[in-house]
Order: structure tokens, then C-alpha cells, then sequence
């Protein structure tokens, strides 16, 4: 695998860390810390990362204590780099996790025309990298509540979404919900929730900027 994306994957790897990486931020108190714990628990860390194929992803991520547990393709990463590259490329999950402590998800986009400037722009400002939590019993109300938390006391703005019915499958598919902001660690947080919101994803899809497109 590229020298580059083992660099970005170390370094994320490093930053998988428990819910201390929220209790340091200004204006976290104890009944907030408390409401994210009891409504989620951290499930991964992602990055889209360019190997030459399955094979070379698994023996990197084996090198690191991680096993692919599962694959699936991806629906929202897939919108997202087409939007801002204008390119349809096909994109993999894979879920790997370890003995302890939350999982990775890497996305790997099929390689084809166009490919290289996608990696040279992520390799440089990781648009895809962020923090998963998972919401442990989803509804409207709760998942409207963490957005709300997300932007009013974390500092967090809207950053797209989308529903992806091959995650979950039992479960009726997963919504996630991006947010992000311009610094600090992490600057992109995922809110994941089992079933289908699409009432929820339309709001928050309205109050997403339009990405900044390649070029």
C-alpha cells in the first residue's frame, strides 16, 4: 500500500480513543458527556484509502491488529466523491475491527480514470476521515437531540449524509448523519442509526453546504 496512506492510517489509528476525546472540549459538561454515553457509543473511526485491491488492504490492516469483519458497498461515500469529483466510482466498506476498543472502516474506491486526483486530494485533507457513533436505540427525537448537541455545544455544522441500505440490512438499513467543523480532532463526527430517517436526513441535507468540487 501506498507509503502515504499507511502514514494516515497510523495516525488514525492512534486517534481512536474513548470518550476522553470529548470531555476535553470547552463547554462539555458532566450532563453532556453523560447524555452522549448514554445515547451512543463509539463504534469506528473511517478513511478512504487507495490499495490495490482487497488483498493488499487486508494484510496492512492485519500488520495493525485489525481483521476485515465484513464488507459491503458504500451508497453515501459513492454520492459524495461523484459530486465532487464527477466521477461515478463504485466504493467498498470494509469493517475491520480488533480485540478491544472501536472498529476502523476503510473505503476503497474502484480504481479507474480519474482515481489519482481523488487520492492526491484526500491524501492531503482526509474529507472522508471521521468518527463514528453508533446511537443505540434510534428515533426521530433522539437522533434530532444529538444533531442538535453535535452543532449548539461541539461546534459542529451539517456535512451531508445519506441512507445506505446494505449496512444493517436486518435492521432495515442505516442513516448516517455528518457533521463537521474546521478544527481540532474530530473534525468530522458520523452519527450512524440502524433504519430508515428520511424526514430526519431531508432537514439535515438542507442545512449541508454544497461541496467544494475538485479543481
Amino acid at each position: 500500500m501506498d507509503l502515504e496512506d499507511e502514514r494516515r492510517l497510523d495516525q488514525l489509528i492512534r486517534r481512536l480513543e474513548t470518550w476522553a476525546v470529548f470531555a476535553r472540549e470547552p463547554g462539555v459538561t458532566a450532563s453532556v458527556q453523560a447524555a452522549l454515553q448514554r445515547h451512543c457509543r463509539i463504534d469506528h473511526a473511517a478513511i478512504l484509502m487507495f490499495p490495490s485491491g482487497l488483498d493488499d488492504l487486508r494484510a496492512s490492516l492485519r500488520m495493525r491488529g485489525f481483521e476485515i469483519l465484513r464488507t459491503c458497498p458504500s451508497t453515501v461515500v459513492r454520492s459524495r466523491l461523484a459530486e465532487r469529483y464527477d466521477l461515478d466510482l463504485p466504493v467498498l466498506i470494509a469493517y475491520a475491527v480488533r480485540a478491544t476498543g472501536p472498529a476502523l472502516e476503510v473505503f476503497v474506491p474502484e480504481h479507474g480514470p480519474g482515481i489519482g486526483r481523488v487520492a492526491v486530494r484526500e491524501r492531503e485533507r482526509n474529507e472522508e476521515t471521521h468518527l463514528a457513533l453508533e446511537v443505540i436505540r434510534p428515533d426521530e427525537i433522539v437522533v434530532r437531540g444529538l444533531g442538535r448537541l453535535l452543532t449548539s455545544v461541539l461546534g459542529f455544522a451539517p456535512d451531508g449524509g445519506g441512507f445506505n441500505p446494505y449496512e444493517d440490512e436486518s435492521r432495515g438499513g442505516r442513516t448516517v448523519l455528518y457533521f463537521g467543523r474546521p478544527v481540532a480532532w474530530p473534525r468530522r463526527v458520523e452519527l450512524a442509526c440502524a433504519g430508515h430517517y428520511p424526514h430526519v436526513l431531508r432537514s439535515h441535507l438542507d442545512r449541508t453546504p454544497a461541496l467544494v468540487a475538485d479543481g
